[in-house]
């Protein structure tokens, strides 16, 4: 599995906004768009995985 560089929630946060935006404008077309999406997801299952470790912590 390759490594991820480590981010805060905050950091996550914002690359998520920062590739929503570049999503909603139909300007990335191919396979521009799919890195985007692919990006989006990982970036997705990141937050949760942090949620959950938080979570966790918690209890």
């Amino acid at each position: 599995m390759p490594k991820v560089p480590a981010l805060s929630g905050a950091a996550l946060q914002e690359e998520l906004q920062r590739v929503a935006e570049a999503l909603a404008g139909n300007d990335v077309k191919g396979p521009d768009r799919l890195a985007l999406l692919r990006r989006q997801a990982t970036l997705g299952d990141l937050r949760d995985a942090l949620a959950q470790r938080e979570r966790t912590e918690r209890s």
